[in-house]
């Protein structure tokens, strides 16, 4: 997947297009005691407290850059991206110091 950036980005950033970046998505999170923990065995359901439909966040970097919508493409789960910041904001993202 290639994003389009401005003319004047592009040569600033040319260097940082092959750079590889994680991208994580949240399928959802729970809480559980040690004895459930503890209970736990194979065919056992978490349940993610989330809604089936509802959007997941995609972060790059541990920041949140979209939502998009969990789905199963050639027999792997995957997301497909309903909202994502431009490509110039996601840039911006590299350039803040870590704190």
């Amino acid at each position: 997947m290639r994003m389009d950036i401005k003319d004047e980005s592009l040569e600033e950033y040319e260097k940082l297009a092959d750079i590889s970046i994680n991208l994580t998505t949240d399928l959802g999170q729970t809480t559980l005691s040690t004895k459930e923990v503890l209970n736990l065995k194979k065919g056992s359901i978490i349940d993610l407290q989330k809604p089936a439909g509802e959007s997941v966040e995609i972060f790059i970097n541990n920041k949140i850059v979209g939502k998009g919508e969990v789905m199963v493409y050639e027999e792997n789960l995957a997301v497909r991206i309903n909202e994502i910041l431009d490509a110039d904001s996601i840039i911006k993202y590299f350039k803040k110091e870590p704190k």
